[in-house]
């Protein structure tokens, strides 16, 4: 805190926008190491998830041409 106060005698506003500079900086990058955990963790999650995965199953139709038809399907 002495510190703080013997830069801002010293240097006057410069100093001052330096201290505070180097606070914000330590602050933004808490922030974005807490924003960083909180994706990561969102993407585990969304990994890990059973109901990501969403499985059809397909059904296979044949569409014979009019003179391949069987008729005895046809009534």
């Amino acid at each position: 805190m002495l510190e703080i106060l013997e830069t801002i005698k010293k240097h006057g506003a410069l100093g001052m926008t330096v201290i505070a500079l180097i606070w914000m900086n330590s602050r933004l990058t808490s922030v974005e190491d807490k924003l960083f955990n909180c994706l990561s963790a969102n993407q585990e999650i969304r990994q890990a998830s059973p109901h990501s995965k969403v499985e059809i199953k397909e059904k296979l139709l044949a569409i014979l041409p009019n003179d391949r038809k069987n008729k005895r399907f046809i009534s």
